[in-house]
């Protein structure tokens, strides 16, 4: 067994409040397995105002420009590894896998491995616009034999609207809960086998309790597999 922990490197949240799970998390975790010892973390927390206005305007490649310098950054700090912790912002992925000579631990491949385990192929993906509208998320996913179903508009957009009005701002409303829970049930209607909360933010309006099919958290998946590596 590990007297230390490995130390990671996160590129945060993308908002403050995924990242504060992620943290709480590996904290936790290397807590249970080693005596006296907490998660070593060195974080590049981004100020969301600037992030959105970023994806708004379509700017991804000036996005992985930035998250590949952080990584770098990160590695600079003694980071062992560097988590990614929002869906959206893995198209930056293999920018940053090429920025840096330590491994990516990548959440689309990690909630694949979920998925796989449980001997499915076809599940419900939601998340923001750009993770469920851009190709970067279902062809990772397909490469990893795993078929994501997206809601169609007009519920799509709400669920994007959602995300951003709402809960990177920490607003959970009975009528968000509600627009989640519809779009699951249709997408289930579609052949979803399970679901994925594709958005660090979606736990906060759908949890397992909510659904009847297999129900996979992103973020927990992703922290699990970055507290593997920690404790490795």
């Amino acid at each position: 067994m590990r007297t230390s922990p490995r130390r990671i490197g996160l590129l945060g949240g993308i908002t403050w409040h995924s990242t504060l799970v992620y943290e709480r998390l590996l904290h936790e975790g290397v807590a249970a397995a080693i005596p006296d010892r907490t998660a070593d973390l060195v974080i590049r927390h981004y100020d969301f105002g600037d992030v959105g206005q970023s994806q708004h305007a379509g700017d991804w490649v000036g996005l992985a420009r930035t998250f590949a310098q952080d990584a770098r950054w990160l590695v600079d700090g003694g980071a062992e590894a560097i988590i990614i912790c929002a869906n959206t912002m893995h198209v930056a992925a293999s920018s940053v896998q090429a920025a840096v000579d330590v491994p990516v631990i990548h959440m689309i491949d990690e909630t694949a491995k979920a998925i796989k385990a449980q001997g499915l192929d076809t599940v419900a993906l939601l998340g923001t616009g750009f993770t469920m509208r851009m190709p970067f998320y279902r062809e990772r996913m397909a490469a990893n034999g795993v078929t994501v179903l997206v809601p169609e508009e007009p519920a799509l957009e709400q669920v994007h609207q959602l995300v951003y009005s709402k809960l990177t701002h920490g607003i959970v409303e009975d009528e968000g809960r509600a627009l989640v829970r519809d779009a699951t049930a249709r997408l289930v209607e579609r052949g979803a086998q399970g679901v994925i909360a594709g958005c660090t933010e979606i736990p906060m309006v759908l949890t397992a309790d909510d659904v009847d099919i297999p129900y996979f958290d992103s973020l927990e998946i992703h922290a699990a597999a970055a507290l593997e590596f920690c404790l490795s």
